[in-house]
């Protein structure tokens, strides 16, 4: 079974309007489902996106009848939830390695590397900080059209 790791990034981008390269990640997510890819993520891929909305509605980015839409919007992405008897340990490999101050974008990276699948993210600081070393990190924007 073929696998690509997502993180909350890539998830913002497909249930907000306005969000840049939008196109890309529902291009990026269509393409998986037609190849039969399966879209997976750790478990706190759930929490992550719905911090990320709330926290817009909070500041007032988002109107909060526009994030009911996107917090609906959210549980029509194949996303399967996963663990890994390994994950924390390695996420934690990561973060130290690349002197990261959370856990939380190594965590996705460490789930595609356990599992031998690209992780594609839109988080531009953190790609740049992991690449060349981890060239299973893919960077949105670079999605091929």
């Amino acid at each position: 079974m073929k696998e690509l790791c997502i993180d909350a990034s890539i998830a913002v981008k497909l249930v907000l309007k306005g969000e840049s390269h939008r196109a890309t990640a529902r291009r990026l997510v269509k393409e998986c489902l037609v190849n039969n890819i399966t879209l997976i993520s750790p478990h706190l891929f759930e929490c992550e996106v719905d911090s990320v909305i709330l926290r817009r509605v909070s500041q007032n980015r988002l109107r909060a009848i526009d994030a009911e839409r996107a917090l609906a919007g959210l549980g029509m992405i194949p996303v399967r939830t996963m663990a890994h008897p390994d994950l924390r340990a390695r996420a934690r490999e990561i973060a130290l390695q690349f002197n990261l101050d959370a856990v939380y974008d190594a965590t996705y990276a460490a789930l595609a590397e356990l599992r031998g699948c690209d992780f594609w993210t839109a988080d531009k600081r953190f790609f740049e900080v992991v690449t060349p070393h981890c060239d299973f990190v893919k960077y949105l924007p670079n999605y091929p059209n």
